[in-house]
């Protein structure tokens, strides 16, 4: 009778050997053998692996040992500590000297029975809102983070309650409105497309439209408070655009009287939230998603421009928008699109200017009642020009092509960076301002 015990149903487990038979894509046969755990209890199928237990082979004092694993594998175990380290070939851990022969009697299946992985010290946790990455699974949290704010869930969790009514009392206040108790909060997802509609107390309605990691279009917003009036004629609303990702604006969004509840926002809460003492699994996990967010859209300050991913250039464009009246998205094309920042920086000139992540374009717009060879043509002369006499860079298109838009001139790596590779930021709109320069000659 073996000594372990089913974890699923009780039941005493016995050892057998395991076997599979696999066919191969040449026709063979493959066989697998593994001794392994099994419940004695036909009706429950628990098995498991029998892994082989590794051997102490050298020790340093009496607080480290080498375990020696199948395939040569060593890894050292620090007995004070608990903690193991990441394997190597053992012969390699014995060349560093200062290894004696084992000669102790522990019992290695009890010594690493609730081992430490020194690994673990740098790895991530799992989080729940790395798989569940749909605006529906944001809108499931704000759904139950605003149900916690009913004043009688006070008595379940205070902190998260209170968190509850700091992000509630955020809604409210944006819109010039004070936070009343929260006596009755009645919570619908998908009313008439809306993401979110939360009914406070009986007098006001709290609109959520949701854009994780896109953006409104046509008049659904307006739509949106539209059919709310229609069902709730006598209710305050209070429009929100939750919008966790970024976006190069929100001039539409404020016109339908929506207002743009962002990350930084959001972040202040949850933070409060930590400080106060939420310890829910849930919130917690929410709020190391918006940090690792924050995070990779800071990136552009601290990787190397040739590592930067979609969320660094989008961190950039935000900075750029500081000094430049531009614009910023993702453009799709054939060829699998890109993160563009675009801006006209003078008023005399026929192009404007796009930055597609490392190359800057110059590109122009035509009409229907334009010559496009000879349009495209003579801007291009032009700006070729301007560029030779002001140090601007340019050369020639790769590749030229006649249509509405038009590219007439690019400038590879253009980004200013530092010996280490990070972006040199101050240098890089030095760069950039240039074209914004009238020349002297041209001042009247």
């Amino acid at each position: 009778m073996n000594k372990y015990i089913c974890p699923r149903c009780g039941t005493y487990l016995r050892e057998r050997d395991w076997e599979m038979v696999h066919e191969m894509s040449d026709g063979g046969i493959k066989l697998d053998v593994h001794p392994i755990y099994e419940c004695q209890d036909v009706n429950c199928g628990y098995m498991k692996r029998l892994e082989p237990i590794p051997e102490i082979i050298a020790q340093q004092g009496d607080d480290r040992l080498l375990l020696l694993y199948p395939n040569d594998r060593g890894r050292i175990f620090d007995i004070g500590e608990n903690l193991i380290w990441p394997e190597t070939h053992y012969q390699s851990i014995l060349a560093r000297g200062y290894w004696d022969d084992y000669k102790g009697n522990h019992d290695v299946e009890m010594l690493l029975k609730n081992v430490r992985y020194s690994e673990a010290a740098h790895m991530e946790t799992p989080n729940l809102f790395d798989f569940a990455t749909s605006e529906l699974s944001q809108d499931a949290f704000l759904c139950w983070l605003m149900s916690w704010s009913k004043e009688t869930h006070r008595s379940l969790d205070r902190p998260l309650h209170e968190a509850a009514v700091d992000f509630v009392s955020m809604l409210f206040n944006v819109h010039g409105y004070p936070v009343p108790t929260i006596e009755r909060i009645e919570i619908i997802r998908q009313f008439q497309s809306l993401d979110i509609l939360a009914i406070v107390n009986g007098n006001y309605a709290i609109l959520i439209e949701d854009k994780t990691y896109t953006k409104n279009h046509s008049d659904q917003l307006c739509r949106y408070r539209k059919v709310v009036a229609k069902d709730y004629p006598d209710k305050v609303q209070l429009p929100i655009y939750y919008k966790i990702a970024d976006q190069s604006n929100y001039r539409s969004v404020k016109e339908a009287g929506y207002f743009p509840f962002t990350r930084d926002r959001m972040l202040k809460v949850l933070q409060r939230g930590r400080k106060n003492g939420v310890s829910h699994p849930i919130f917690l996990d929410y709020l190391k998603h918006l940090e690792r967010l924050e995070s990779n859209i800071h990136a552009y300050k601290s990787k190397p421009v040739m590592d930067w991913d979609g969320f660094t250039w989008q961190g950039f464009y935000i900075e750029l928008q500081k000094h430049f009246n531009g614009n910023w998205g993702y453009v799709s094309n054939p060829r699998g699109g890109f993160w563009g920042f675009w801006w006209k920086p003078r008023s005399d000139k026929n192009y404007y200017l796009q930055l597609e992540q490392r190359l800057l374009c110059v590109k122009i717009e035509a009409d229907k009642t334009q010559d496009l060879r000879e349009f495209r043509t003579t801007e291009m002369d032009n700006v070729l020009i301007e560029s030779e006499e002001r140090g601007l860079l340019l050369q020639k298109p790769t590749k030229l092509a006649t249509g509405k838009t038009m590219t007439i001139a690019q400038r590879p790596e253009y980004i200013q960076t530092k010996e280490n590779g990070l972006l040199d930021l101050d240098k890089t709109i030095a760069e950039l301002k240039k074209w914004e320069v009238v020349p002297s000659n041209q001042d009247n």
